[in-house]
């Protein structure tokens, strides 16, 4: 019955891909004309990662950070563990970047704004 999960969810996955779909992506929050979007991906390891950038007009001292949930692999008996990173605070005009460590699968990415 796993197995028959793990087919389907792979199949789909491979769907969406072949249909161009992103891998994750966020809706924008915030700001006027515009606001920050976060986006998933890959690094050059196969480590997921995720990044946030803001466009648009933002109140002075506005701030942005990125958030990625990973269900990372642990232990000998290899549990799965839910773990949330945050990335740092940084001004909107910037993008920022975080993410998980080896034996890790993606969950979900988004964006935080603070002061918008």
């Amino acid at each position: 019955m796993k197995f028959k999960s793990v087919v389907i969810a792979v199949t789909a996955a491979s769907a969406m891909a072949l249909l161009g779909a992103p891998a994750a992506s966020a809706a924008p929050t915030g700001g006027i004309d515009g606001g920050c979007k976060a986006t998933a991906s890959l690094d050059k390891l196969g480590r997921p990662t995720a990044t946030s950038r803001c466009s648009g007009r933002f109140p002075s001292g506005a701030a942005h950070r990125a958030v990625i949930t990973c269900d990372i692999v642990q232990g000998a008996r290899e549990h799965v563990v839910r773990r949330t990173f945050r990335s740092d605070w940084a001004t909107t005009g910037s993008a920022v970047s975080v993410g998980c460590g080896f034996k890790a699968f993606l969950v979900g990415a988004s964006s935080e704004v603070k002061g918008a």
